[in-house]
């Protein structure tokens, strides 16, 4: 899995360094963005879950987001602080700090539940994101969803999102 993630690292870099200027934004600007997300479950197969987020980008690096993915028997939804470092003009990393909730229901192929229904605690996640235009980007991250052991839910959630600047 690391190996899978540096060279996913060094291949974003790499994009990211051969592409054009732009001029850096300075202005707040709020944000929304649709992705999909892969859950995993113990037991049973990876389901791909959609995912829906909202942001407000306080200074080029920072912003405040909240949002929520569809766990297919429940949910996962987190308001976090989204720090940003520029990797490139393009390109950046960031990591997201903050409070998460996962509401699950038992899955119907497991004899009986396992853990809680609800977990709320903290929340955290790290990513790339590459800008396609002044008002459009991709997003790749890995986050971490709340929840107490034994559980149904695995918490490591990978997400490929679009996100619009407005």
């Amino acid at each position: 899995m690391q190996k899978v993630l540096a060279v996913l690292f060094a291949g974003f870099i790499a994009a990211g360094a051969v592409q054009a200027a732009e001029p850096m934004r300075t202005a707040p600007q709020s944000y929304v963005g649709v992705g999909v997300s892969s859950v995993d479950y113990v037991g049973a197969a990876t389901k791909a879950s959609p995912k829906v987020f909202t942001g407000y980008q306080i200074k080029p690096q920072l912003a405040l987001e909240a949002g929520a993915v569809d766990l297919k028997n429940g949910y996962g939804m987190y308001i976090a602080v989204k720090p940003s470092l520029p990797l490139s003009e393009k390109l950046s990393a960031y990591g997201k700090v903050g409070v998460g909730q996962t509401r699950r229901q038992p899955l119907p192929a497991a004899p009986t539940p396992l853990g809680k229904k609800t977990d709320t605690g903290a929340y955290g996640a790290f990513g790339l994101q590459y800008s396609i235009s002044p008002n459009a980007a991709v997003t790749l991250e890995v986050e971490r969803l709340p929840r107490e052991k034994p559980s149904a839910l695995k918490p490591n959630v990978w997400t490929l999102a679009l996100q619009f600047l407005f």
